[in-house]
């Protein structure tokens, strides 16, 4: 079972003429501009009131202690790294 939502939008002609076909990567199209959209706004995200900045400032800071953020073959080889430790 899929964790997925039918969510169902209207969009103009002229949008819709250039989405690829049915049966063509349309739903993958779709999704993957969704994505795009979505990490765009985050990367873009200012805090506007002086808590926000400071909370903000301590973020930065622990970034470089962080690293990259893992991808799900990331996680899957950080997981297999941990478990192969401990066993």
């Amino acid at each position: 079972m899929t964790n997925t939502k039918l969510v169902s939008v209207k969009v103009p002609m002229k949008i819709f003429r250039a989405l690829p076909g049915a049966h063509k990567g349309r739903s993958r199209f779709i999704l993957s501009a969704l994505e795009e959209k979505i990490r765009r706004r985050e990367s873009e995200w200012q805090p506007t009131t002086e808590r926000g900045r400071r909370l903000k400032a301590i973020l930065d800071k622990g970034r470089a202690e962080r690293g990259e953020p893992l991808d799900a073959e990331g996680i899957a080889r950080e997981l297999q790294e941990r478990r192969g430790r401990f066993h």
